[in-house]
C-alpha cells in the first residue's frame, strides 16, 4: 500500500537524482542532435512523398497545419514545401540524418547507464540493436502523433465523443513507441512489467507537453510565429520532450533500486560523495563493526576508539535505507549491502571539524599501520 509519506520519500528521490544526474544537460544534447536531424529527416520524406506520386506531402502538411503547434508548424511546413530537385541535396541530407540519429543513439546509451549506474561497456552488435529499435520506436510515436490525429479527426462527425479518444489513442500509440527504449537501453536485468512505471510517465508527459505548447501558442504573441520563432519553438519543445523522456527513465531506475550510488556507479557514488572508510573485515570484525555502530546511532558512543574515524558518525535525522543487492562479475558472486541515511547540518559540520583535527593530518600508511595494529592486539 502506497503511504503519503513512502510518495513524498520516492518523489525526493526522484527530485535529487534528476538533479544529481545532470539530466537537463543530457536533454539539451538530445535536444540538439534531434533538431539537427529533423530538416534532413524531412527533406527525405519529402523525396520519399514525391517519388510515390500519391499526394502524402499534401496530407502531412495539411496535418501539421492542423495539429502540431504553429511555429513548428510553419516550419515543417517550410521545408516540406520548399523540396528538392537535386540528388545530391537528398545525400546530404541522409548523411546528416545518419550523424544526428547516432548522436541521439549514443547521447540515449549515455543517459541511461547514468541514471541507471551501469559502466558496462556494449559491442557493436549491442549498439546498433539498440539503435535499431530506439529508431524503429520514435518514427512509430511519430506515426502515432500524427496518425490518431489524422483519423479521428476523419471521423469526427461520425463517431461520438471523438475529442476525447484523440487523447486516449495518442497515449496508447506513445506506451507502444516508448516501451521497446525503457526495455533495451538500460544495461541491467529488466522485466516486462519494470519499464512500465517509466514508460507511462513519459507518455502522459509527451501529451501534457503538446497540450501545454498548443495553450501557450494560442496566447503568445502572434509575432512568434515567423520561421525564427518557429526554430525557437522546436528546440524548446525537443528539450522538454527530452526532459521527460529521461524523467521516465530515473522513475524507473528508483522504483527498481537500480540508482543507489553504488560502487562502480557513474551516479551518486562518483560525483556526490566522499569515501570516508574502505577496508576488508573478516567475519568477526564485520560482527564488531556492527555492533559499535549500533552502539553509536543509539548512544552517541562507540564500544571502543577507533582510528579510521576522529569524531562519532552523523546520527541520522529520519529512517535508515538498507539495500542488499547480488551480482556476477565473471565467475565472482558478490553481495552488496549499503546503508544510507540522512544527516543534519549540524552533526555533518561536527563530523567533517574532527576530520581537520590532528589525527586526520596522519599520513595514510601510518593511519594503515595503526589499524593493523590494533587489529592483531
Amino acid at each position: 500500500m502506497v503511504t503519503q509519506s513512502g510518495a513524498i520519500d520516492f518523489g525526493k528521490r526522484v527530485a535529487s537524482d534528476f538533479s544529481e544526474k545532470n539530466v537537463t544537460f543530457m536533454a539539451a544534447a538530445l535536444a540538439y542532435h534531434a533538431f539537427i536531424s529533423l530538416a534532413p529527416m524531412l527533406l527525405l520524406l519529402f523525396v520519399l512523398f514525391t517519388a510515390v506520386g500519391v499526394g502524402l506531402e499534401t496530407q502531412v502538411i495539411q496535418s501539421a497545419i492542423g495539429w502540431l503547434p504553429g511555429p513548428i508548424a510553419e516550419l515543417v511546413t517550410g521545408l516540406l514545401q520548399g523540396g528538392t530537385n537535386g540528388a545530391g541535396a537528398s545525400i546530404i541530407g541522409l548523411l546528416v540524418l545518419v550523424w544526428g540519429t547516432l548522436k541521439i543513439f549514443r547521447g540515449l546509451d549515455t543517459a541511461f547507464s547514468e541514471i541507471y549506474e551501469t559502466v558496462d561497456t556494449n559491442s557493436l552488435v549491442d549498439k546498433f540493436r539498440d539503435g535499431l529499435v530506439v529508431f524503429v520506436a520514435l518514427a512509430v510515436a511519430l506515426v502515432a502523433m500524427v496518425g490518431s490525429s489524422i483519423v479521428l479527426g476523419g471521423l469526427a462527425d461520425r463517431v461520438p465523443f471523438s475529442d476525447l479518444l484523440t487523447p486516449v489513442a495518442l497515449l496508447a500509440g506513445l506506451v507502444v513507441a516508448f516501451y521497446p527504449i525503457y526495455y533495451v537501453f538500460p544495461d541491467a536485468d529488466l522485466g516486462v512489467r519494470d519499464v512500465l512505471p517509466g514508460v507511462v510517465v513519459a507518455a502522459v508527459g509527451w501529451g501534457a507537453l503538446q497540450g501545454l505548447f498548443q495553450l501557450y501558442l494560442s496566447v503568445a504573441d502572434p509575432s512568434a510565429g515567423n520561421f525564427f520563432g518557429g526554430v525557437i519553438v522546436v528546440v524548446t519543445y525537443l528539450y522538454f520532450s527530452a526532459l521527460v523522456l529521461l524523467l521516465g527513465a530515473v522513475v524507473n531506475a528508483v522504483i527498481g533500486e537500480h540508482s543507489l550510488g553504488g560502487p562502480g556507479g557513474v551516479g551518486r557514488a562518483t560525483t556526490h560523495f566522499t569515501t570516508e572508510r574502505t577496508e576488508s573485515l573478516e567475519p568477526a570484525e564485520l560482527v564488531a563493526y556492527l555492533a559499535d555502530l549500533r552502539t553509536e546511532l543509539l548512544t552517541d558512543r562507540g564500544s571502543h576508539r577507533r582510528t579510521d574515524l576522529v569524531g562519532p558518525r552523523p546520527k541520522p535525522t529520519g529512517p535508515v535505507e538498507l539495500v542488499e543487492q547480488s551480482t556476477t562479475e565473471g565467475e565472482t558472486n558478490q553481495w552488496l549491502v549499503t546503508l544510507r541515511w540522512e544527516v543534519s547540518d549540524d552533526e555533518l559540520v561536527e563530523y567533517l571539524a574532527s576530520r581537520a583535527g590532528p589525527e586526520a593530518s596522519e599520513p595514510a600508511a601510518d593511519r594503515r599501520v595503526a589499524n593493523e595494529s590494533q587489529a592483531e592486539d
